[in-house]
Formats: C-alpha cells, structure tokens, sequence
C-alpha cells in the first residue's frame, strides 16, 4: 500500500483552484522530494498528508483557523483534504473491506477525505471548527473508524528535531513504538520467570524483567533501604490491624509496554573511547540515528510504510547529508531482500542532498503550485536524465531552489556577470537568482530542466541560459587563423542570413516556457564587454591577468598598483590610436584568446574592478554592456516582459 495521490482545497498557500491553485500532487511509490525556495508550499504538503493521515507517535493534529486559505481580507469557511492509498494487499483490504472504493479499472483503492468548515466568532461566541473524514472520492462513503486510522497512520519527522530526546525513555516513546511493533517482539508479553526455579534465565524481556527483580529485590542495599521506610516510618503510619507496606521495584506493572518505555538508544562512543563510557554524540549523528529506527519499522511493519521527513539534512555536513540520501534512496527504490519498501516524501533545501539525487524524484514546489520533474513531465530526454545524475553536483543543483536561474557555460560568467548585476542595481542576491556554470559543456540538458512536456504548463522561474555565438570577427584575423577545412568561422565566411540561422539554432535548441537564451551579439563574452563599452574595464583586467600568469599567482598589493599604473598609460595609447570598435575589442581580447592570460583570473581581477564603481554603476553601466546581457539581466530581474 502506498499514498498514490494527495488534494487539498482552501488549505493554507493551497486555493480553491481559480483564484489560487489548489494542491493536486501524484506521487511516486518510492522516493518523493519537494524542492523548491522558502514558503513555496512544501510543509503544507506534507502538513496536509499529516491532517488526513494522522502520524504513528500519536501526536495531537487539529486545524487551526489560519489552515483556511486567505485570500486578501477574505478566509475561506470550508475546506478539504483527500489522499488516495492504492496497491493494498489481500489482508489490508480486509481489514477496510467496507471503507474500499472501486475503481473503474477493477482495482481497489482506499480514499479519506477530511471536510472542515470554519465557523466564525459571532455573538460573543468563539470560532470553532468542524471536521469530519469519510471514505470515498469527495467523502460519500462511510466515516473513517479506528480500523482505517491504525493501518494508514504516516510516520513524521518533524524538521530541526531533538532526535536524542526523541530516543530517551518516556511513556509512549517513540522508541517503545518502534520496539512493540518490531516483527521479533511477539511473544516477548509472557512471563516466563520460575520463581520455584530462580536461577534459571528466562527468554522473554517480561520474564527477563521479573528475573531481574527478584535478586534486586533482595540485593541488601535494596532491602535495606526498603526495611527502613518501612519499619522506621512507613508502618507507623498503618492503624492497629492494617498492614502498609512499600517495594521497590524497576517495573510495578509487569506488562511488556512498560518495560519497552524504560529503554533508551543512544549511540555507541567514537573510536578510542571505551564502549561502556558514556559520551554525547553531535545533533548529526544522532539524527542519524533516529531516522535509521525509524526505517526499521516502516521496512518491517504492516500498516503503510510512509515515512514523511522535513529537512533530513538538519545538523549533517554535507557528506552525511549524501549518505543520507543514498540510504533514503535505498530504502524506497531497493530495499533489502525480503523487505518491503517504503515510501518516502521529504522537503529540503539542501544542494548537496538535491544533487545527489535522481532528478526524476523530485517535485519543484513554487508559488503553491507542484511541477514534477519526472520522466515525460519535463523536456529533458532520457539521456538529459542520465546526463545530469552523473554531472548535477551542489553548486549546480543550487537552481532548484531559485527564483532566477542563469545558465552561463564557464568560469568567467559565473565570477563576473554577478558582479555587474550587482554594481547595475540588479544584484544577484537581492533578486534570489542563482549561477549555474556548466563548464563548457552540458548547457542544453540544464536548460531543459525547468521546461514543461505539457503545452501551456510554463514554471514562473526566469532562466537565461548565456551562450557565445562563435563566430570569429573579421578584426580577429590577425591571431585567429582560418579553418583549415574551409568551414566557416568568420563573419565574413557567412551572408546576414546564414549568421542569423547560427543564431536561431542555439536559440531554438534550448528555448521554451520561462526558458530563454541570450546568444553573444558579436563573438565571446569577455570580447562584446570590451566590444560594448567596457572596453577599459576589460583591457585594465586582462592586463592584470597577464602580469599574474607571468608570476605563476595573484599579484601582491605592490605589484598590482604598478600593474594599475601600466594598464592606464597602455589603455590611454590604444584608446587614442584611432581603432574602431571591433578592432579595439580584438586587441583587448589577444591575450585571452592566446591564452597569455586566464579568462577565469580576468574575470576575477575585473569582478573587483566593478565592485569598486570607477568603471561604471547603475543606468550608466547597464549602458554600456552588450545587448544580450541585458536582455538576460532584464528578463532574471523580472524587468523585461518578454525577450526574444
């Protein structure tokens, strides 16, 4: 049995559908992960399956009055949450039998549909609220009984948990759970100590614990202890022909529950320390740990085997964080032989975790509406799906969580474009946008990623993937050299049409939805800065780079002022020599196309030269940059409507 389906309706971010989108979400029977930035909607997912499915610690769950979608001023007064269990086994169908739907197809799943009404304060009478869960799509069946509710309850971990106050001794623990519903417990009820046999070890834990307080009781501390209330000042308490006596015991009521809520788990000490010591573990491993237990029962139990869990990478580096996800991965895709898988449905925000994952397990949450990324929901083809398990990695994986996305295809991008924004009064953290550098490589299976299969079904997340046009200038014909093959490589080996077809084919590969690509207006983006009108910041930065290449590291602070100094006298040369604009560009970018100096240290050097306002900010530096970088910058800040 799994959760296949989960709709709500007037629930919290979640609308009634026309004035706001209402939650409508397919779930995978493994590995479900919601992605996406802050207050998108993914708690109030999972919060959702919480309030219809209740959870197996036993935890209070009620609606409140803010769980009422607001839109405005105005509340809704009703509401709803169904979730749709299919694939039930024999025995868990019987055990439903009358609460079963019956599908069209001939299956038979289990639907609860929870309906509250919210009844304002009036008349000096406080505001209450009404629910009820039935059976059936839209609730016609039969109200839910205590059968349904112990075979459907999920298992939640709730996000920055105390996972070791979690594990200690406490009536109804979550431990003492665990330990009673564990397949090997059975029998362990009975008491099997002799007590005309004392000596002999019992084998179950409530003859182990009868077995235990016996020779307690008789250790001569114990009883010294006990004699002394006693007689000293508990009997004289008694009137003539009453007995009051006292015991001391571990375990007063020799039950199984309550000998299961005196332990305890905790973690064995680190490497070098004896194992009987006791030693606190970090939050991190003990979350560890917790989530562990709990998988043990979901893989073993025989109720539903759901395992609801915020933010699992609470207090874990990242490394632990993948190991985490691996095992989470493991355990809903390929469980050990002869185990059950469990469905798992987790929120992060973590990269690393998100990167370690299969893209088509997850479900980007934004603006109360859920977009799967699934195998034929997306643009991505098969080999994109492959593509990306082996190369997303966290700095890549941080798009997921954006509202802005630029796709930039190597180092110099990603170091200097947001510095640029950021010094043109569109910074890159303001607007919550993130860089993704694809390394040359790879830029149209990330492009996809954000692009709906479904026509008209458009995610609201800007993404201007950043490409060069390739084409060499004919002012370049100096240190460039033709192909030898005699394919075309510069502007002059093309017609304006052919040059236009160059453009529409990067364009047309990769564009669609909220997806745009901005293709270099002349040749890299290193040349149509200087080409554009940061010719002076792009020469001085490239002039620094080299005389840094040359001295195999970063320039001192002394050798940089000089290197300043001999890059303004250059620049007032080559500026007053009378080149136009290409051939201008093409000198400034020699060094980089050479390989005298790294694009990525020029980057570096020309990113601190912005930050520093002498070359430009606001309106008059977004002037000055090439046509395609604006169009991106625009189109990521929201202050373009639309670009081509």
């Amino acid at each position: 049995m799994h959760l296949q389906r989960i709709r709500a309706q007037n629930f919290r971010a979640f609308g009634d559908g026309k004035t706001a989108p209402q939650l409508d979400w397919t779930l995978s029977p493994g590995l479900n992960i919601l992605i996406g930035e802050n207050d998108a909607g993914k708690t109030a997912v999972v919060d959702a399956i919480r309030q219809v499915l209740w959870t197996t610690s036993y935890e209070f769950v009620r609606l409140f009055e803010q769980d009422f979608h607001i839109e405005g001023e105005s509340r809704a007064q009703s509401m709803f949450i169904e979730a749709t269990l299919a694939d039930l086994n024999a025995d868990q169908e019987a055990a439903v039998l009358e609460w079963l739907t019956y599908e069209t197809d001939g299956s038979r799943s289990l639907i609860l549909h929870l309906q509250a009404r919210w009844i304002p304060p009036k008349d000096n009478k406080r505001g209450r609220i009404d629910a009820i869960t039935r059976a059936g799509r839209d609730g016609i069946g039969l109200e839910v009984g205590s059968a349904v509710r112990e075979l459907v309850r999920a298992t939640y971990l709730r996000p920055l948990r105390d996972a070791e106050a979690e594990l200690k001794p406490a009536r109804q623990s979550r431990l003492s759970q665990i330990l009673g519903a564990h397949k090997s417990i059975k029998g362990q009820e009975v008491n099997d100590f002799d007590a005309d046999d004392p000596t002999k070890i019992p084998g179950n834990l409530v003859g182990l614990m009868a077995f235990t307080q016996n020779y307690l009781g008789k250790h001569p501390v114990i009883k010294g202890v006990q004699d002394d209330i006693n007689n000293n000042y508990l009997g004289k308490f008694a009137f003539a022909g009453d007995s009051l006596e006292s015991r001391i015991q571990i375990a007063p009521d020799l039950a199984l529950q309550p000998i299961l809520e005196k332990f305890e788990l905790g973690l064995l000490p680190s490497a070098g320390i004896h194992h009987d010591e006791r030693c606190t573990r970090g939050l991190g491993y003990n979350n560890a740990l917790f989530m562990a237990t709990e998988l043990v029962l979901l893989r073993d139990g025989d109720e539903l085997a759901l395992l609801l869990i915020e933010e699992p990478e609470a207090h874990l580096h990242p490394q632990l964080q993948e190991r985490v996800q691996e095992l989470l991965e493991q355990s809903a895709t390929k469980p050990q032989e002869g185990k059950r898988p469990v469905q798992v449905v987790m929120t992060t925000h973590s990269p690393s975790l998100a990167a370690g994952a299969d893209i088509a397990s997850m479900t980007l949450v934004h603006r109360a509406q859920l977009f799967s990324l699934g195998h034929d929901k997306t643009k991505l083809k098969k080999n994109d799906y492959d593509f990306l398990r082996r190369f997303l990695d966290a700095t890549k994986a941080n798009l997921f969580f954006a509202r802005g996305v630029a796709i930039v295809e190597g180092p110099a991008e990603a170091l200097l474009l947001p510095a640029l924004a950021a010094a043109c009064g569109m910074s890159f953290s303001k607007y919550g946008l993130a860089v993704v550098n694809v390394g040359g490589v790879g830029l149209y299976h990330y492009a996809r990623i954000l692009q709906r299969a479904k026509d008209g079904e458009v995610i609201q997340i800007p993404v201007a993937c950043l490409t060069d046009r390739d084409v060499v200038p004919d002012a370049a014909n100096g240190y460039i050299k033709k192909s030898d093959s005699g394919k075309a490589r510069f502007d002059s080996d093309y017609s304006p049409e052919a040059l236009k077809a160059v453009v529409k084919t990067k364009v047309e590969r990769a564009q669609g939805g909220n997806t745009i690509v901005c293709v270099s207006d002349r040749w890299t983006f290193e040349y149509d800065l200087a080409r554009y009108g940061c010719g002076e910041l792009m020469f001085t930065a490239t002039h620094l780079a080299t005389k840094a290449d040359v001295k195999g590291e970063r320039l001192d602070e002394a050798d940089e002022v000089l290197a300043m100094a001999e890059a303004h006298d250059a620049w007032a040369a080559l500026s007053a020599a009378g080149h136009d604009e290409d051939k201008l560009a093409a000198l400034i970018y020699e060094p980089l196309a050479s390989g005298r100096a790294s694009k990525a240290v020029t980057a570096q050097y020309a990113a601190h030269l912005v930050a520093t306002g002498d070359y430009g900010t606001g309106d008059a530096l977004f002037a000055k940059l090439p046509p395609y970088l604006r169009q991106a910058l625009n189109w990521l800040t929201g202050k373009a409507a639309a670009a081509a």
